[in-house]
């Protein structure tokens, strides 16, 4: 799984900083929490800034794919993005199925830095030390060395995002031992810090270096596209869980509990697209991510779910 979604498609020299053994370490901690843990994922890239919402098809449908696998292990998932990225979130969970009823999957939202006063971070408090047991940050815009949030183009995104990454600082003061998975394809999203020095080093990677993210994590997975990270972790924490446990009666049983469907995905994008999310890449309104069409990640998806029926017996 950590190679076929570490292959460079995107065309960005990620396949230079893939770190083997990532993908592995952080299922096992995903799949080994107590029941009723909560885990915290951060999310929303609006790398679309003129645009309104100004978010990107990457990052929803694997934050869901995350969620997803996280409730079918026993698991809460809470979703926490951007004020701006807020109606995409909401449009793409209307098209998931009945695992994310009962409660045990929420979403909340965040005004920009520059609107915070104390009801937010009051609020962003008590999710880091009250309702936080792991987090995972997927395509996740990360602060680069002057503190600001770039594109891949170097536009500062600073004035709509909120600064969720406090969540991490908080909720690893209340607990040293809490690990952070991060899921990235660029450089310039949260976690990158982890290979910072390998990025700029880089000459196959075209992130600019004033744009790259020096905030590190525990684990940190690195795909071709961010989505395609959230699968992969979702069906590993799955065949890890069934590895340990038994559970779900056959690897393949377990792992469709915890990753979507083609059927699945198709209909989240599309409900994404249609609150109007965008390819990051061409900045069309289209089912397209990265610039890759729709079939590419189907088929990614559906590698994933062929590899989990090999992975165990």
């Amino acid at each position: 799984m950590e190679e076929r979604i570490g292959r460079g498609e995107g065309g960005r020299g990620i396949e230079s900083i893939v770190l083997p053994g990532s993908l592995s370490a952080a299922a096992s901690a995903l799949s080994s929490l107590p029941p009723n843990s909560t885990v915290v994922i951060l999310s929303g890239f609006p790398c679309c800034v003129d645009r309104s919402p100004p978010s990107e098809t990457d990052g929803p449908p694997g934050a869901f794919s995350v969620a997803r696998a996280a409730v079918a292990l026993g698991l809460k998932a809470l979703i926490l993005t951007d004020e701006c990225n807020e109606e995409v979130f909401m449009s793409g969970a209307a098209a998931l199925g009945g695992w994310a009823g009962g409660g045990r999957l929420q979403l909340e939202s965040f005004p920009p830095e520059s609107d915070w006063g104390d009801e937010e971070a009051r609020r962003l408090i008590d999710v880091a030390s009250n309702r936080c047991d792991h987090i995972v940050a997927i395509e996740r815009p990360g602060r680069a060395r002057d503190g600001s949030c770039y594109t891949m183009r170097g536009i500062r995104m600073d004035h709509l995002l909120a600064p969720l990454d406090k969540v991490i600082d908080v909720a690893k003061e209340e607990n040293p031992r809490l690990q952070v998975t991060a899921i990235g394809d660029g450089g310039n999203e949260l976690g990158m810090g982890k290979v910072y020095d390998d990025i700029v080093a880089s000459e196959a990677i075209l992130m600019p270096d004033e744009c790259v993210a020096v905030r590190s994590c525990d684990n940190l997975i690195v795909a071709s596209v961010s989505n395609w990270g959230g699968f992969a972790l979702a069906a590993a924490a799955g065949l890890a869980r069934y590895g340990r446990t038994g559970e779900g009666g056959t690897a393949r049983g377990m792992v469709e509990r915890c990753l979507q469907s083609r059927e699945e995905e198709t209909r989240i994008l599309a409900n994404c697209v249609e609150a109007g999310c965008r390819d990051g890449v061409s900045g069309k309104m289209e089912s397209t991510v990265d610039g890759m069409s729709l079939e590419t990640s189907l088929d990614c998806l559906e590698d994933m779910h062929d590899i989990s029926k090999v992975c165990v017996r």
